[in-house]
C-alpha cells in the first residue's frame, strides 16, 4: 500500500493523548494483525488486553487517502478514536508495505451474473441464519430509486420481525465483548432505524412510518422488560419520536389514520409514563394534533412575526417540533418559510447553517457574528464552513468565537471550540493561532489532556506558555486534574498542597493519589503518613475484606514514609497496635503482619 496521507499528527487529533499513547504501546508490542486494504478500507484486528482472548475488529474508511471513517469491536465509548484504531493507523502510517492489498468485495462480486450470485446468497445464509431475515427486511425498507425497482410497498411485518430479532439478541455477535456484555445489536437496531431517513430526505413520509411505528412497536415492549437495568437502550425513544414527527409532518394522513397513529403513540407513552420516561414522545404528539395548524404559524412562516411561538416562551417539546417542521420546510425546499421561522424561533444556528447552503455566506458570518451567544453553535457553524470547503471562514469564526468569550461556562461549548480550532489551525501549519486556542481550551477545561497538546503544539515556546498555564491552574477554584498536572509536572510540594485532607472524599482506590503518596514520602513523610493511613483505616475499620490487599498496599506507603522520616519506631508501635486491633480479621492479619519491619526478610 502506498503511504497514506494522514501523519501523526493527524492521528493524534482523531484521539485523547491517553488512547494514542496507549496505541503506540500496543504497535511496539506487534499487536496489531492481519492488516489489509481493500478497496477503500483498511481492515484488522487488534488483541485485546489479557482478559479478553477474541482480538477486536478494526475497519478504516478511507477517502483520498484520508481517514474518513473509523469503527473498532471494543467497547470504548469516551471519546475519539480508540487505542486500537490508534494502532491500526500508526501501522498503515509507519510501515505500509505491512498493508496487504485484497480486491474490495465490489470486486469480487462484480462479474458475478445473476445465478451465481444467487447461489452464493442462498449458500452463505444456510450458514448464518440472521442473513435471510436481513435480507428480508433491507429489501423492505429500502428507497426504490436506490434498488433500480417500481416502487412498491413496504411490508411493515418485515421491519417489526427484524426489530424483534434485534431486540431479542437472536444474531451472534460478530464481536461479542464479554460474556457479560449486551446481548443485543444496538449498532444493527440503529441502522434499521435509519432506513426510514432517505424516505424523510425525500418527502415520502408515509414509508418512513411504515418503519418507524413497526421499530417502535417492537422497541417498547422489548424495553419495558428490561428496563430496571436498561442503560442505553432508552435513547432510541426521543430520537424515533423525532423522526415520527417529522414523517407526520410531511404527510397527508387520514383522519382515520390519525385516529390510529394517536391511539397507538399514547399506549407507547404510557408505557414508558411507567418508568419515568415522561413526553419522550410528546414531539410525535404534538405533530399530529397540531400539525401545520397551530396559531400564529402562518405569520411566523411568511415572516410577518418575529416571535415563534408568538408567546417568546417555549419548552424542550416545543423546541422540538419547530426543528421538525424545519427539517420538513427544507426536504420541501422551502427556503423562506425556513429562513423566516428559524429567525423568528431564534433557531441562529439553523438560520446560518441555510444561508450556508444557499452559498449566502457573508450574510451567515454576519448573523452569527451579531446573534451567536454560546460556543457550540459557533462550533457547529465552523464545521459547517469547513465541510463546505470555506477553511479560512471557518478559522476566522472560531477565533472570533473565543475571543467573545461565548459561554464562558465550560460546559456551554466553549472548551470544544478551542479544541476544533487548535486541532485544526495545528494541521494547516497555523501554529500561532494553534497555540492561542490550546491556551483557551486549557483555561476552560484546566485539564491534564489539554495540558499536554498544548506543550506539543507550542514547542520550543512552551516554557513561557507552561508558566501561564499554571498560573491559571493555580488561580482556579476548582480544577478536576489539578493534582494530576501538578504531579504530571514533577511539583510535588504543590500537589501535596491540591489535596484538601479535610474536605476530600475517601476513595481508596485513587491511582493519582497513591503515585503521590509514592513520590512526597520523601518530602513530605507525614502527609503521606496521615492519607495513607486514612485509606487504609477506612477499608479496615468497614471490614470490606475483598479490599484489604489495599489496605496493605497504603499502610506499606505509611511505613516507608515512616522510615522516610526517621520514625521508624512509630512504624513498629503503630502496626503492632493494628494486629492487635483487627486481631478478628483472620484476611487481614497476615497481610499486617508482612508489614512488620524485617517480615519480608529471608
Amino acid at each position: 500500500m502506498k503511504r497514506p496521507v494522514f501523519d501523526e499528527n493527524a492521528v493524534r487529533a482523531l484521539a485523547t493523548v491517553e488512547s494514542f499513547a496507549r496505541g503506540r504501546e500496543y504497535l511496539r508490542r506487534d499487536a496489531v494483525l492481519g492488516l489489509e486494504r481493500r478497496g477503500g478500507r483498511i481492515i484488522a484486528e487488534v488483541e485485546g488486553s489479557e482478559f479478553t482472548s477474541t482480538p477486536y475488529a478494526v475497519t478504516i474508511e478511507l477517502h483520498d487517502a484520508g481517514v474518513a471513517a473509523t469503527r473498532c469491536t471494543c467497547p470504548y465509548d469516551w471519546g475519539g478514536a480508540c487505542k486500537h484504531i490508534v494502532a491500526v493507523l500508526l501501522k498503515c502510517m509507519e510501515a505500509p508495505g505491512a498493508v496487504v492489498e485484497r480486491p474490495s468485495l465490489a470486486d469480487m462480486l462484480g462479474d458475478l451474473d445473476r445465478q451465481a450470485l444467487m447461489a452464493l446468497l442462498v449458500k452463505r445464509a444456510g450458514q448464518d441464519p440472521g442473513l435471510e431475515p436481513w435480507l428480508e427486511a433491507e429489501l423492505a425498507t429500502s428507497v426504490p430509486e436506490m434498488m433500480g425497482q417500481p416502487p412498491a410497498a413496504i411490508n411493515p411485518e418485515f421491519v417489526r420481525r427484524q426489530a424483534e430479532r434485534l431486540l431479542s439478541g437472536r444474531y451472534p455477535s460478530r464481536r461479542a465483548w464479554d460474556d457479560d456484555g449486551p446481548a443485543l445489536d444496538e449498532e444493527a437496531f440503529s441502522a434499521l432505524i435509519d432506513k426510514a431517513k432517505p424516505f424523510l430526505d425525500i418527502g415520502e413520509g408515509r414509508n418512513a412510518l411504515k418503519i418507524l411505528e413497526p421499530v417502535m412497536e417492537a422497541l417498547v415492549p422489548a424495553w419495558s422488560e428490561q428496563a430496571d437495568f436498561d442503560e442505553t437502550l432508552h435513547e432510541f425513544f426521543p430520537s424515533l419520536g423525532q423522526l415520527i414527527a417529522e414523517a407526520v409532518l410531511m404527510s397527508d394522513l387520514l383522519p382515520e389514520e390519525r385516529d390510529d397513529l394517536m391511539v397507538r403513540l399514547d399506549v407507547w407513552q404510557g408505557m414508558l409514563d411507567d418508568y419515568g420516561l415522561d413526553d419522550y414522545l410528546q414531539v410525535a404528539v404534538d405533530a399530529l394534533e397540531q400539525g401545520w395548524d397551530e396559531i400564529g404559524l402562518d405569520d411566523a412562516l411568511a415572516g410577518r412575526s418575529r416571535s415563534w411561538p408568538p408567546s417568546g416562551r417555549s419548552d424542550r417539546t416545543s423546541e422540538r417540533l419547530t426543528q421538525a417542521r424545519l427539517r420538513v420546510l427544507n426536504v420541501d425546499g422551502r427556503t423562506e418559510a425556513y429562513l423566516n421561522l428559524a429567525s423568528a424561533a431564534g433557531c441562529h444556528g439553523d438560520y446560518t447553517a441555510m444561508l450556508v447552503r444557499l452559498g449566502r455566506l457573508d450574510e451567515a458570518v454576519d448573523h452569527a457574528r451579531k446573534r451567536f451567544r454560546s460556543g457550540e453553535e459557533t462550533l457547529q457553524l465552523a464545521r459547517l464552513l469547513k465541510d463546505a470547503g470555506h477553511i479560512d471562514a471557518a478559522l476566522d469564526l472560531a477565533e472570533w468565537g473565543l475571543g467573545q468569550r461565548l459561554g464562558e461556562d465550560r460546559f456551554s461549548g466553549a472548551a470544544n471550540l478551542a479544541r476544533w480550532l487548535r486541532d485544526n489551525a495545528g494541521l494547516l501549519g497555523r501554529k500561532e493561532l494553534a497555540v492561542i486556542a490550546a491556551r483557551y481550551a486549557f483555561n476552560l477545561s484546566l485539564s491534564l489532556e489539554d495540558f499536554e497538546v498544548a506543550a506539543i503544539l507550542a514547542g520550543p515556546d512552551w516554557i513561557e506558555l507552561r508558566v501561564s498555564l499554571l498560573a491559571s491552574l493555580a488561580a482556579a477554584p476548582y480544577a478536576w486534574d489539578r493534582t494530576k498536572i501538578y504531579l504530571h509536572e514533577g511539583m510535588t510540594t504543590e500537589a501535596v498542597r491540591s489535596v484538601d485532607l479535610k474536605t476530600m472524599l475517601v476513595d481508596p482506590k485513587d491511582t493519582d493519589l497513591m503515585r503521590l503518596a509514592d513520590v512526597a514520602r520523601a518530602s513530605h513523610p507525614d502527609w503521606v503518613i496521615n492519607i495513607a493511613e486514612r485509606m487504609a483505616n477506612s477499608i479496615m475499620e468497614a471490614g470490606h475484606s475483598g479490599r484489604y490487599e489495599l489496605a496493605a498496599q497504603w499502610l506499606e506507603k505509611a511505613a516507608l514514609a515512616y522510615d522516610a522520616a526517621g520514625r521508624l519506631e512509630d512504624w513498629v508501635a503503630r502496626i503492632e497496635l493494628l494486629i492487635e486491633k483487627h486481631r478478628r480479621k483472620h484476611k487481614l492479619r497476615p497481610l499486617l503482619a508482612a508489614l512488620r519491619p524485617g517480615a519480608r526478610t529471608p
